[in-house]
């Protein structure tokens, strides 16, 4: 403040001086930040989600947490979380196909059909008449689609798979891997 300044504040009311000074501004400023901060956060409560939000997403929904469980764990060659995905009776039908194959062979087989995949997608839930939830999940190969029915219910607190239906297989034309761009030339790196 220049001496000028300093001496019109000195001789001007108080609330004049508390408006000249930096302090205060800087309380005041502080202040109405927080409020703005207090009524964004309660509007925001308030508010329902957007239809189409992040919350839709089936991969954000805690029934479809088994069906990517189980995919990793396939990925992982991990037997154990793989079972623990499924429901007891779902978990019993798997469980004898490891005793058959043996834990090796099985873990060799959930790391096979995890790598074959290209990606895995799954469709928003339809009720189940179980009173569970059925996904539509597709599971995408360098030559097509494979689609299948997740069937998800609620055991205790956590979601279990039930059962996994094929429904079929749909080949790509032309396959995933079909190379892009220019031919290669003959006798020259491919």
């Amino acid at each position: 403040m220049s001496c000028a300044s300093g001496e019109r504040a000195r001789g001007a009311p108080w609330p004049a001086r508390l408006a000249t000074d930096w302090r205060v501004q800087l309380v005041l400023a502080a202040a109405a930040l927080a409020l703005a901060v207090a009524v964004g956060a309660t509007l925001g409560q308030r508010r329902p989600a957007p239809r189409g939000s992040a919350s839709d997403v089936p991969s954000t929904m805690p029934e479809a947490f088994p069906i990517g469980d189980s995919w990793r764990a396939a990925a992982a060659g991990d037997d154990e979380a793989y079972l623990g995905c499924l429901t007891r009776e779902a978990r019993d039908e798997v469980a004898a196909r490891l005793a058959r194959l043996g834990r090796e062979a099985f873990r060799k087989e959930l790391r096979a059909t995890a790598e074959a995949a290209l990606g895995i997608e799954w469709g928003p839930p339809q009720p189940a008449p179980d009173g569970g939830l059925r996904f539509p999940v597709s599971v995408l190969h360098s030559d097509g689609a494979e689609a299948f029915d997740y069937a998800v219910v609620k055991v205790g607190a956590d979601w279990r798979i039930r059962a996994v239906a094929r429904r079929g297989r749909e080949v790509a034309d032309p396959p995933v891997t079909d190379r892009v761009g220019p031919p290669a030339k003959e006798g020259g790196d491919k």
